[in-house]
């Protein structure tokens, strides 16, 4: 076949017609179509310039020059409106463009010529799909069995279009049918498979997905799908035979059979044999910026923070111009406390120039990660290296790239909670419910920084606020249950609330002091010691679960695990002054305030409770 190269000269163009107009009449079977015996209208004869932009259209297709290709026919069809071919090539390219409404309009004229044209019809049904049209598709793909029973894609076709709309059994009777008309072909086995799969039976989809392989033994999507049911039905060696499988024989450079098989080993902690599978990938495709980043995971897993800085360095020096890894890079950083060096590479992605993007990113998307890493460098001058200002400097930042979002609202107002600087603390909340009326997490803070205000009634009101915003905002209903504990008021509703926020995290320590401090408020005794037992077992070092405690105690008569209980709070928190005072009158004399070995100087990064656990606000809500 001529090679497009040789087309350009207009001399070689009119040779073309010259050579191809003689052909008019004896290549009528591949332009012309006869009138259908159906009544369909006939197809005018073919001229020479139609033949020659046919000619072109052809090889633009077969190098995979859609776009060309398509002028081509179009061109064709301007001298030839009802050819058969032309109209069926074009609606061909016009699906592959994703213009099926086009698409369907050519298909649709060919059709008239020749309405029992198998082919056509199959692609109309495609046609259909794609443009979900589902009923259409459905009557295309019925029209082709119709005339020819053993025209599988027919039904495997319709039994997709079914499963897409969740009628699983029609779309089984469709693929039984296709397997009836053809039981050699595999990709019957292996939509059974699947639809087997999604019913739930793993052990009848196995076996269809041995079936498919069986029939081909390079489907490599089968052996996929096997090897994940293996995993989910716990046959870890049978999956990694599986996979193994896959690269040793199936297709070598699998990424997704690597992946898989890495995340396998991983996960079952055989570190050592998923970096040996990585290294000698490795040797094979020594540039390959992938397989350095799954050795670089396997080595986080593995706790070797040093190993996978090291690898990530050599993939950021291969592709300097990727945001992403250096975030990575950055991220591994912070893991391993070098602070300096996180900020450092953080910095390099915020200055980047514009030569730097990459071109795949969108500057809405720059923005968006921009925005991110101010309020990560914020995090880290802050609950990191204590730097305040810093802090507040890096969320001021953040908002200057996008007004709208809450995220830098809740990171500058709880630092600033953190730093006793409540006044300010409620302004800048306010500024960003000024801008996120809807954000649940806005009012929860501004409740507890009017809460530190004394502001009782605006405290409810924000809580309130963000209940009905997140029914199950667990913070807001145990910070709101416990406001009423600790006043001995709405007791009822108050352990209500409580529960409400166990049913969202019912192993928090501090919701479940918060339940047993209610309990002790309504005069439950047993069940306020029950409870707040519960809660110093699951948070052993905090000073105000110990104080609680302390008190049901002494309440019943239990006077040596009360003082016990008091001493384990005030080595916790030597300054709490109300318990000072509290110890003394329950005649427990001068308390001895040496150092408990069990108190930590890691204290949290995050501004929390000081005074119990209704005070919890984590700074996790801003990431």
């Amino acid at each position: 076949m001529l090679r497009r190269r040789f087309m350009k000269a207009a001399s070689f163009r009119f040779i073309l017609v010259l050579i191809f107009f003689p052909l008019a009449t004896s290549c009528a079977g591949l332009h012309k179509g006869i009138s259908s015996s159906s009544g369909g209208p006939a197809e005018a004869s073919p001229t020479p310039a139609s033949y020659y932009h046919t000619i072109l259209g052809l090889q633009y297709e077969e190098d995979e020059n859609d776009q060309a290709a398509l002028k081509e026919y179009l061109a064709a069809l301007r001298d030839d409106p009802n050819a058969f071919f032309l109209l069926h090539r074009a609606a061909a390219v016009l699906n592959r463009l994703g213009a099926q409404k086009e698409a369907a309009s050519y298909a649709e004229r060919a059709l008239r010529f020749r309405p029992d044209d198998l082919k056509l019809l199959v692609l109309l049904g495609h046609i259909y799909g794609a443009s979900g049209m589902a009923e259409r598709a459905i009557d295309a793909y019925r029209r082709v069995i119709q005339i020819e029973p053993k025209e599988v894609e027919a039904y495997f076709r319709s039994a997709e279009i079914y499963a897409s709309s969740n009628e699983l059994e029609k779309a089984e009777e469709m693929v039984r049918k296709g397997v009836a008309a053809d039981p050699t072909i595999p990709l019957g086995y292996y939509y059974l498979a699947r639809i087997a799969v999604e019913r739930k039976d793993l052990e009848e989809g196995l076996d269809y997905y041995k079936k498919a392989a069986s029939l081909n033994p390079s489907f490599e999507r089968a052996y996929l799908e096997m090897g994940d049911i293996y995993q989910r039905v716990g046959k870890a060696g049978e999956a990694e035979q599986t996979y193994r499988q896959i690269l040793g024989e199936i297709n070598p450079g699998s990424r997704e059979a690597r992946t898989r098989l890495v995340q396998l080993l991983v996960q079952e902690k055989s570190f050592d044999k998923a970096l040996e599978l990585l290294n000698g990938l490795a040797q094979e495709e020594a540039q390959s910026i992938e397989i350095a980043l799954q050795t670089a995971w396997v080595l986080v897993e593995k706790k070797d923070i040093p190993g996978a800085i090291e690898k990530t360095l050599s993939v950021v020096k291969a592709r300097p111009e990727d945001a992403r890894l250096k975030i990575y890079l950055g991220s591994l950083y912070e893991e391993n406390k070098e602070y300096e060096k996180a900020i450092e590479t953080y910095q390099t992605v915020l200055g980047r120039g514009a030569a730097q993007k990459p071109r795949e990113e969108s500057s809405d998307a720059i923005e968006k990660t921009d925005y991110d890493i101010h309020l990560r460098l914020g995090s880290i001058y802050y609950y990191k290296l204590k730097k305040e200002q810093e802090a507040l400097e890096q969320a001021a930042l953040a908002r200057r790239i996008d007004l709208q979002r809450p995220e830098s609202y809740l990171f500058q107002g709880l630092v600033l909670y953190d730093a006793k600087r409540y006044e300010e603390a409620t302004a800048v909340f306010i500024q960003g419910i000024e801008k996120n009326p809807k954000s649940p997490d806005l009012h929860f803070h501004l409740g507890a920084a009017y809460d530190k205000l004394n502001r009782f009634n605006d405290l409810i009101k924000e809580m309130e606020q963000a209940i009905t915003l997140d029914a199950k905002h667990a913070n807001a209903l145990n910070y709101l249950g416990y406001t009423y504990a600790e006043k001995g008021i709405r007791i009822n509703e108050a352990i209500d609330l409580i529960n409400r926020a166990l049913s969202v995290r019912p192993n928090d320590g501090y919701f479940i002091d918060s339940l047993g401090w209610a309990y002790y408020k309504k005069g439950m005794i047993r069940d306020a010691m029950v409870n707040l037992k519960k809660a110093v077992s699951l948070v052993p070092d905090d000073p105000v679960i110990r104080e609680h405690l302390g008190e049901v105690y002494l309440q019943d008569k239990l006077t040596d695990l009360a003082r016990e209980e008091w001493m384990h709070s005030l080595r916790l928190d030597p300054k709490n002054e109300k318990l000072l005072t509290r110890f003394k009158e329950a005649g427990f004399g001068e308390p001895i305030l040496e150092e408990s070995s069990e108190r930590t100087n890691d204290l949290p990064q995050n501004p929390q409770t000081e005074t119990s656990n209704q005070k919890e606000i984590p700074i996790e809500s801003v990431h």
